[in-house]
Protein backbone atom coordinates (compact mmCIF):
# COMPACT_ATOMS: atom_id res chain seq x y z
CA UNK A 1 0.00 0.00 0.00
CA UNK A 2 0.74 3.47 -0.66
CA UNK A 3 1.19 6.11 2.01
CA UNK A 4 -1.06 8.67 2.03
CA UNK A 5 1.14 11.44 1.12
CA UNK A 6 2.19 9.32 -1.78
CA UNK A 7 -1.22 8.22 -2.78
CA UNK A 8 -2.62 11.88 -2.73
CA UNK A 9 0.72 12.96 -4.87
CA UNK A 10 -0.35 10.17 -7.49
CA UNK A 11 -4.00 10.99 -7.32
CA UNK A 12 -3.28 14.81 -8.22
CA UNK A 13 -0.83 13.71 -10.98
CA UNK A 14 -3.67 11.95 -12.63
CA UNK A 15 -6.04 14.30 -12.25
CA UNK A 16 -3.56 16.13 -13.93
CA UNK A 17 -3.10 14.16 -16.34
CA UNK A 18 -6.91 13.85 -17.37
CA UNK A 19 -7.49 17.02 -17.13
CA UNK A 20 -4.36 18.24 -19.61
CA UNK A 21 -5.45 15.81 -21.93
CA UNK A 22 -9.25 16.74 -21.66
CA UNK A 23 -8.23 20.45 -22.67
CA UNK A 24 -5.57 19.27 -25.44
CA UNK A 25 -9.06 17.59 -26.98
CA UNK A 26 -11.30 20.27 -27.16
CA UNK A 27 -8.93 22.63 -28.18
CA UNK A 28 -8.54 20.00 -31.46
CA UNK A 29 -11.94 19.71 -31.42
CA UNK A 30 -12.17 23.67 -31.67
CA UNK A 31 -9.84 24.17 -34.16
CA UNK A 32 -11.03 21.87 -36.44
CA UNK A 33 -14.60 23.23 -35.88
CA UNK A 34 -12.98 26.68 -36.83
CA UNK A 35 -11.19 25.64 -39.82
CA UNK A 36 -14.41 24.04 -41.08
CA UNK A 37 -16.38 27.28 -40.01
CA UNK A 38 -13.63 29.33 -41.98
CA UNK A 39 -14.25 26.91 -44.90
CA UNK A 40 -17.62 27.08 -45.19
CA UNK A 41 -17.55 31.34 -44.83
CA UNK A 42 -15.02 31.28 -47.75
CA UNK A 43 -17.28 28.69 -49.86
CA UNK A 44 -20.18 30.86 -49.04
CA UNK A 45 -18.12 33.89 -49.91
CA UNK A 46 -16.84 32.39 -53.49
CA UNK A 47 -20.69 31.20 -54.61
CA UNK A 48 -22.29 35.29 -53.52
CA UNK A 49 -19.96 36.53 -55.61
CA UNK A 50 -20.06 34.55 -58.62
CA UNK A 51 -23.83 35.30 -58.36
CA UNK A 52 -23.26 38.58 -57.95
CA UNK A 53 -21.11 38.62 -61.53
CA UNK A 54 -23.92 36.15 -63.29
CA UNK A 55 -26.60 38.68 -62.38
CA UNK A 56 -24.21 41.65 -63.29
CA UNK A 57 -23.59 40.28 -67.07
CA UNK A 58 -26.57 38.72 -67.62
CA UNK A 59 -24.98 34.88 -67.32
CA UNK A 60 -26.91 31.83 -66.97
CA UNK A 61 -25.42 29.69 -64.02
CA UNK A 62 -22.47 27.96 -64.98
CA UNK A 63 -22.20 24.81 -65.19
CA UNK A 64 -20.38 22.86 -62.94
CA UNK A 65 -18.16 19.62 -63.23
CA UNK A 66 -20.05 16.85 -61.96
CA UNK A 67 -17.22 14.41 -61.77
CA UNK A 68 -16.34 15.24 -58.07
CA UNK A 69 -19.79 17.07 -57.13
CA UNK A 70 -19.60 15.45 -53.79
CA UNK A 71 -15.75 15.97 -53.33
CA UNK A 72 -16.16 19.19 -51.23
CA UNK A 73 -12.48 19.77 -50.42
CA UNK A 74 -11.58 19.91 -54.11
CA UNK A 75 -8.85 17.28 -53.33
CA UNK A 76 -9.89 14.31 -55.58
CA UNK A 77 -9.83 17.07 -58.68
CA UNK A 78 -6.01 18.45 -57.66
CA UNK A 79 -4.72 14.72 -57.61
CA UNK A 80 -6.43 14.21 -61.25
CA UNK A 81 -4.95 17.58 -62.36
CA UNK A 82 -1.27 16.69 -61.29
CA UNK A 83 -1.44 12.59 -62.69
CA UNK A 84 -2.30 14.21 -65.94
CA UNK A 85 0.70 16.52 -65.83
CA UNK A 86 2.57 13.78 -64.91
CA UNK A 87 1.83 11.40 -67.73
CA UNK A 88 1.73 14.22 -70.09
CA UNK A 89 -1.97 14.19 -71.30
CA UNK A 90 -3.00 17.65 -69.68
CA UNK A 91 -3.87 18.80 -73.85
CA UNK A 92 -6.09 15.77 -74.18
CA UNK A 93 -8.22 15.98 -70.41
CA UNK A 94 -8.19 19.70 -70.87
CA UNK A 95 -9.82 19.33 -74.63
CA UNK A 96 -12.23 16.70 -73.24
CA UNK A 97 -13.50 18.85 -70.43
CA UNK A 98 -14.36 21.66 -72.89
CA UNK A 99 -16.56 19.69 -75.07
CA UNK A 100 -18.08 18.15 -72.00
CA UNK A 101 -18.84 21.26 -70.42
CA UNK A 102 -18.91 23.92 -73.02
CA UNK A 103 -16.06 26.87 -73.29
CA UNK A 104 -16.81 28.20 -69.67
CA UNK A 105 -17.46 26.04 -66.77
CA UNK A 106 -16.75 26.24 -63.05
CA UNK A 107 -14.55 23.63 -60.53
CA UNK A 108 -13.38 23.11 -57.15
CA UNK A 109 -9.29 23.01 -56.60
CA UNK A 110 -8.52 22.46 -52.39
CA UNK A 111 -11.07 25.20 -51.90
CA UNK A 112 -10.30 27.44 -54.84
CA UNK A 113 -13.61 27.67 -57.24
CA UNK A 114 -11.56 28.46 -61.00
CA UNK A 115 -13.36 29.46 -63.82
CA UNK A 116 -12.48 27.74 -66.90
CA UNK A 117 -12.49 29.36 -70.50
CA UNK A 118 -11.56 29.20 -73.55
CA UNK A 119 -13.96 31.79 -75.45
CA UNK A 120 -11.82 34.38 -77.14
CA UNK A 121 -14.36 36.95 -76.39
CA UNK A 122 -14.21 35.88 -72.67
CA UNK A 123 -10.81 36.44 -72.56
CA UNK A 124 -10.70 39.99 -74.67
CA UNK A 125 -13.37 41.38 -71.61
CA UNK A 126 -11.44 39.83 -69.04
CA UNK A 127 -8.11 41.51 -69.96
CA UNK A 128 -9.63 44.46 -71.60
CA UNK A 129 -12.67 45.93 -68.64
CA UNK A 130 -13.57 43.39 -66.19
CA UNK A 131 -9.92 42.05 -64.65
CA UNK A 132 -11.11 44.14 -61.41
CA UNK A 133 -13.68 41.41 -61.23
CA UNK A 134 -11.15 38.44 -61.15
CA UNK A 135 -8.64 37.51 -58.74
CA UNK A 136 -6.04 35.17 -59.85
CA UNK A 137 -3.56 36.44 -57.26
CA UNK A 138 -3.96 33.42 -54.42
CA UNK A 139 -3.51 31.61 -57.64
CA UNK A 140 -0.51 32.87 -58.90
CA UNK A 141 1.44 34.74 -56.71
CA UNK A 142 2.57 31.71 -55.09
CA UNK A 143 3.87 30.24 -57.75
CA UNK A 144 6.06 33.71 -59.85
CA UNK A 145 7.01 35.34 -56.62
CA UNK A 146 10.11 33.82 -55.86
CA UNK A 147 11.25 34.44 -59.90
CA UNK A 148 9.54 37.74 -60.37
CA UNK A 149 8.17 39.58 -57.04
CA UNK A 150 6.71 42.46 -58.85
CA UNK A 151 6.04 41.65 -62.00
CA UNK A 152 2.79 41.31 -63.88
CA UNK A 153 1.94 37.31 -63.04
CA UNK A 154 2.51 38.20 -59.33
CA UNK A 155 0.37 41.71 -59.03
CA UNK A 156 -3.58 42.16 -59.08
CA UNK A 157 -5.88 44.77 -58.55
CA UNK A 158 -4.00 48.57 -59.47
CA UNK A 159 -0.63 47.18 -59.40
CA UNK A 160 -1.19 44.65 -61.82
CA UNK A 161 -2.88 47.59 -63.88
CA UNK A 162 0.34 49.57 -63.47
CA UNK A 163 2.34 46.94 -64.23
CA UNK A 164 0.83 45.84 -67.57
CA UNK A 165 0.56 49.66 -69.16
CA UNK A 166 4.06 49.76 -68.22
CA UNK A 167 5.09 46.88 -70.32
CA UNK A 168 2.78 48.39 -72.90
CA UNK A 169 3.89 51.95 -72.82
CA UNK A 170 7.26 49.45 -73.51
CA UNK A 171 6.01 47.66 -76.29
CA UNK A 172 4.03 50.70 -77.71
CA UNK A 173 7.33 51.35 -80.30
CA UNK A 174 8.39 48.56 -82.17
CA UNK A 175 10.52 50.16 -84.62
CA UNK A 176 12.83 51.95 -82.11
CA UNK A 177 13.02 48.66 -80.33
CA UNK A 178 13.22 45.54 -82.83
CA UNK A 179 16.31 45.35 -85.26
CA UNK A 180 15.11 43.55 -88.29
CA UNK A 181 18.57 43.06 -89.08
CA UNK A 182 19.13 41.00 -86.19
CA UNK A 183 15.82 39.40 -86.35
CA UNK A 184 16.56 38.57 -89.41
CA UNK A 185 19.96 36.63 -88.16
CA UNK A 186 17.80 34.57 -85.82
CA UNK A 187 15.38 33.40 -88.78
CA UNK A 188 18.47 32.35 -90.71
CA UNK A 189 19.80 30.50 -87.87
CA UNK A 190 16.77 29.25 -87.30
CA UNK A 191 16.53 27.77 -90.85
CA UNK A 192 19.75 26.10 -90.34
CA UNK A 193 18.39 23.85 -87.81
CA UNK A 194 15.39 22.46 -90.26
CA UNK A 195 16.74 19.75 -91.85
CA UNK A 196 16.18 19.15 -95.81
CA UNK A 197 14.06 17.48 -98.02
CA UNK A 198 11.14 17.31 -96.22
CA UNK A 199 12.71 15.55 -93.28
CA UNK A 200 10.69 15.32 -89.79
CA UNK A 201 12.12 17.69 -86.97
CA UNK A 202 11.04 19.00 -83.53
CA UNK A 203 9.38 22.34 -85.29
CA UNK A 204 8.51 23.63 -81.47
CA UNK A 205 11.72 23.07 -80.08
CA UNK A 206 13.14 25.17 -83.17
CA UNK A 207 10.22 27.75 -82.69
CA UNK A 208 10.72 27.92 -78.90
CA UNK A 209 14.73 28.58 -79.42
CA UNK A 210 13.61 31.31 -82.41
CA UNK A 211 11.29 33.16 -79.84
CA UNK A 212 13.69 33.40 -77.20
CA UNK A 213 16.86 34.77 -79.35
CA UNK A 214 14.39 37.12 -80.20
CA UNK A 215 13.11 38.31 -77.03
CA UNK A 216 15.84 38.04 -75.22
CA UNK A 217 17.39 40.37 -78.02
CA UNK A 218 14.52 42.85 -77.43
CA UNK A 219 14.49 42.52 -73.59
CA UNK A 220 18.02 42.52 -72.81
CA UNK A 221 19.80 44.04 -75.72
CA UNK A 222 21.73 40.73 -75.93
CA UNK A 223 20.48 37.47 -77.78
CA UNK A 224 21.07 33.77 -75.61
CA UNK A 225 21.99 32.30 -78.80
CA UNK A 226 19.66 29.26 -78.09
CA UNK A 227 20.11 28.56 -81.61
CA UNK A 228 24.05 28.53 -81.60
CA UNK A 229 25.62 25.30 -81.66
CA UNK A 230 28.58 27.25 -79.84
CA UNK A 231 26.57 28.49 -76.94
CA UNK A 232 28.19 30.37 -74.26
CA UNK A 233 28.01 28.23 -70.73
CA UNK A 234 26.38 31.02 -69.12
CA UNK A 235 23.70 31.44 -71.68
CA UNK A 236 23.20 27.63 -71.74
CA UNK A 237 22.76 27.66 -68.17
CA UNK A 238 20.31 31.03 -68.26
CA UNK A 239 18.08 28.73 -70.77
CA UNK A 240 17.91 25.13 -68.66
CA UNK A 241 17.12 27.55 -65.53
CA UNK A 242 14.50 29.38 -67.38
CA UNK A 243 12.93 26.12 -69.37
CA UNK A 244 13.14 24.36 -65.68
CA UNK A 245 11.37 27.16 -64.07
CA UNK A 246 8.38 27.17 -66.66
CA UNK A 247 8.12 23.51 -66.51
CA UNK A 248 8.22 24.12 -62.70
CA UNK A 249 5.59 26.46 -62.24
CA UNK A 250 3.05 24.76 -64.65
CA UNK A 251 3.81 21.77 -62.17
CA UNK A 252 2.76 23.23 -59.34
CA UNK A 253 0.09 25.22 -60.73
CA UNK A 254 -1.85 21.95 -61.42
CA UNK A 255 -0.53 20.65 -57.95
CA UNK A 256 -1.93 23.58 -55.72
CA UNK A 257 -1.45 23.69 -52.24
CA UNK A 258 -0.13 20.21 -52.96
CA UNK A 259 2.90 21.69 -54.54
CA UNK A 260 4.33 22.22 -50.85
CA UNK A 261 5.15 18.44 -50.41
CA UNK A 262 7.52 18.86 -52.83
CA UNK A 263 11.03 20.14 -52.51
CA UNK A 264 11.69 23.59 -54.34
CA UNK A 265 15.68 23.69 -53.53
CA UNK A 266 16.64 23.36 -57.47
CA UNK A 267 13.67 25.91 -58.39
CA UNK A 268 14.99 28.47 -55.67
CA UNK A 269 18.65 28.04 -57.06
CA UNK A 270 17.23 28.69 -60.51
CA UNK A 271 15.07 31.75 -59.32
CA UNK A 272 18.64 33.24 -58.23
CA UNK A 273 20.75 32.23 -60.86
CA UNK A 274 18.14 33.79 -63.96
CA UNK A 275 17.50 36.89 -61.74
CA UNK A 276 21.08 37.73 -61.11
CA UNK A 277 21.65 36.88 -65.30
CA UNK A 278 18.73 38.98 -66.23
CA UNK A 279 19.73 42.18 -63.67
CA UNK A 280 23.07 42.10 -65.16
CA UNK A 281 21.82 43.36 -68.06
CA UNK A 282 19.13 45.33 -66.60
CA UNK A 283 21.60 47.48 -64.40
CA UNK A 284 23.36 48.16 -67.52
CA UNK A 285 19.76 49.49 -69.65
CA UNK A 286 19.05 51.40 -66.32
CA UNK A 287 22.51 53.34 -65.86
CA UNK A 288 22.59 53.73 -69.82
CA UNK A 289 18.87 55.55 -69.39
CA UNK A 290 19.94 57.10 -66.30
CA UNK A 291 23.20 58.57 -67.87
CA UNK A 292 21.16 60.16 -71.01
CA UNK A 293 18.67 61.88 -68.60
CA UNK A 294 21.36 63.41 -66.66
CA UNK A 295 22.72 64.89 -69.49
CA UNK A 296 19.52 65.48 -71.35
CA UNK A 297 17.35 66.91 -68.32
CA UNK A 298 20.07 67.83 -65.63
CA UNK A 299 18.30 65.20 -62.99
CA UNK A 300 20.52 65.72 -59.75
CA UNK A 301 22.67 62.64 -59.23
CA UNK A 302 21.00 61.72 -55.70
CA UNK A 303 18.02 61.28 -57.55
CA UNK A 304 19.40 59.29 -60.10
CA UNK A 305 20.89 57.04 -57.67
CA UNK A 306 17.52 57.21 -55.82
CA UNK A 307 15.93 55.86 -58.86
CA UNK A 308 18.73 53.40 -59.80
CA UNK A 309 17.31 50.65 -57.75
CA UNK A 310 13.83 50.88 -58.30
CA UNK A 311 14.42 51.13 -61.99
CA UNK A 312 16.77 48.14 -62.04
CA UNK A 313 14.42 45.17 -59.86
CA UNK A 314 11.16 46.49 -62.21
CA UNK A 315 13.37 46.02 -65.42
CA UNK A 316 14.19 42.90 -64.29
CA UNK A 317 10.72 41.86 -63.50
CA UNK A 318 9.63 42.87 -66.78
CA UNK A 319 12.59 41.46 -68.76
CA UNK A 320 11.79 38.08 -67.44
CA UNK A 321 7.69 38.22 -67.40
CA UNK A 322 8.28 38.71 -70.93
CA UNK A 323 10.78 35.92 -71.10
CA UNK A 324 8.42 33.40 -69.17
CA UNK A 325 5.22 34.40 -71.62
CA UNK A 326 7.88 32.74 -74.62
CA UNK A 327 5.83 30.18 -74.83
CA UNK A 328 2.88 32.17 -76.65
CA UNK A 329 4.71 33.23 -79.92
CA UNK A 330 6.42 29.50 -80.01
CA UNK A 331 3.04 27.67 -79.81
CA UNK A 332 1.88 30.06 -82.20
CA UNK A 333 4.54 29.29 -84.97
CA UNK A 334 4.68 25.84 -84.33
CA UNK A 335 0.84 25.54 -84.75
CA UNK A 336 0.23 27.51 -87.90
CA UNK A 337 3.30 25.42 -89.18
CA UNK A 338 1.44 22.26 -87.87
CA UNK A 339 -1.78 23.51 -90.07
CA UNK A 340 0.15 24.96 -93.26
CA UNK A 341 1.67 21.98 -93.63
CA UNK A 342 -1.44 20.06 -93.87
CA UNK A 343 -3.25 22.86 -96.36
CA UNK A 344 -1.13 23.27 -99.33
CA UNK A 345 -3.70 26.07 -101.02
CA UNK A 346 -3.00 28.26 -98.47
CA UNK A 347 0.66 27.66 -98.45
CA UNK A 348 0.70 28.38 -101.72
CA UNK A 349 -1.30 31.53 -101.43
CA UNK A 350 0.77 32.71 -98.53
CA UNK A 351 4.09 32.54 -100.39
CA UNK A 352 2.58 34.20 -103.44
CA UNK A 353 1.53 37.08 -101.50
CA UNK A 354 4.58 37.53 -99.41
CA UNK A 355 6.79 37.42 -102.83
CA UNK A 356 4.38 39.92 -105.18
CA UNK A 357 4.69 41.98 -101.85
CA UNK A 358 8.26 41.72 -100.41
CA UNK A 359 10.36 39.60 -103.01
CA UNK A 360 12.96 37.47 -102.22
CA UNK A 361 14.92 40.24 -99.84
CA UNK A 362 14.51 40.55 -96.20
CA UNK A 363 11.23 43.15 -95.39
CA UNK A 364 11.45 46.99 -94.05
CA UNK A 365 9.05 47.92 -92.22
CA UNK A 366 6.68 49.47 -94.30
CA UNK A 367 6.58 46.51 -96.45
CA UNK A 368 5.40 44.38 -92.99
CA UNK A 369 2.54 46.57 -93.01
CA UNK A 370 1.37 45.61 -96.40
CA UNK A 371 1.53 41.87 -95.79
CA UNK A 372 -2.64 41.29 -94.95
CA UNK A 373 -2.66 37.97 -95.93
CA UNK A 374 0.31 36.91 -93.63
CA UNK A 375 -1.40 39.16 -90.55
CA UNK A 376 -4.88 36.47 -91.21
CA UNK A 377 -3.03 33.49 -91.87
CA UNK A 378 -1.37 34.24 -88.36
CA UNK A 379 -4.77 35.41 -86.97
CA UNK A 380 -6.57 32.06 -87.80
CA UNK A 381 -3.38 30.00 -86.50
CA UNK A 382 -3.89 31.50 -83.60
CA UNK A 383 -7.45 30.64 -83.18
CA UNK A 384 -6.34 26.90 -84.87
CA UNK A 385 -4.21 26.61 -82.18
CA UNK A 386 -6.64 27.97 -79.35
CA UNK A 387 -8.86 24.98 -80.62
CA UNK A 388 -6.54 22.26 -81.59
CA UNK A 389 -7.83 19.04 -80.86
CA UNK A 390 -5.42 16.35 -79.38
CA UNK A 391 -3.97 14.60 -82.21
CA UNK A 392 -3.41 10.62 -81.35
Amino acid sequence: MYPTTEMNQATTHFSSGALDQERLSKTCILVLVGIAVSFLAQKLLQVHRLRALERLHGWGELLRESEFQYDFLGIAKAIQLASHFRKRTSLAYTNALFMKYGETYVSNVIGHRPIFTCNADNTKHLLSTAFVDFDSSPLRKPLFEYITPHGIFTLDGPDWKKSRDQLRSRLSNLRKIIDLDSCEQHFQAFLRRVPPKGRAFDVQSCTFALSLDMQTQFSLGESVDAQSFSQSKEKKRFVEDLLYLKERIVQDGFRGPLRHFFPKGRFHQSCLRAREYVTRYATRQVEQQISNNEKNDGIPPASAFNMRDREISQCTDQALSILLANDSMSTTLSGLFFCLAQDDRALKKLRASIIATVGSTPPTWGQLGSLHYVRWVIQEGEKAVSNLRFVR
